[in-house]
């Protein structure tokens, strides 16, 4: 088991090797200064994952079908405060004004 974890030791090389005429207290805080920048960097890959999933869940998809065919949706009422975000270059905005939306 020893030989196993060596190996492993010699292929993930996280530290580099202590170099010829380093001190110990040197290569201390060499090793120090590596393990700090690679906590940040894992804490910060959690948080991007975290925030992605958080958001992800919380995104609703809404269609409308009649028939089978897809049409937009121009406006919801709603008491809630919430913004919605579309993109419909093909279409003016007089379907807009006709059906009360503004």
């Amino acid at each position: 088991m020893k030989k196993y974890i060596e190996k492993v030791k010699q292929m993930v090389k996280i530290f580099p090797p202590r170099k010829e005429g380093q001190s110990g207290e040197e290569y201390a805080r060499q090793r120090v200064l590596l393990g700090i920048k690679y906590g940040a960097f894992a804490l910060a890959a959690f948080a991007v994952l975290r925030g992605v999933l958080v958001t992800a869940g919380e995104s609703v998809i809404v269609s409308n079908s009649v028939d089978g065919r897809e049409l937009p949706i121009y406006c919801v009422e709603t008491d809630e405060k919430k913004v919605a975000l579309s993109f419909d270059a093909a279409w003016g905005n007089d379907l807009l004004m006709e059906n009360g939306c503004t």
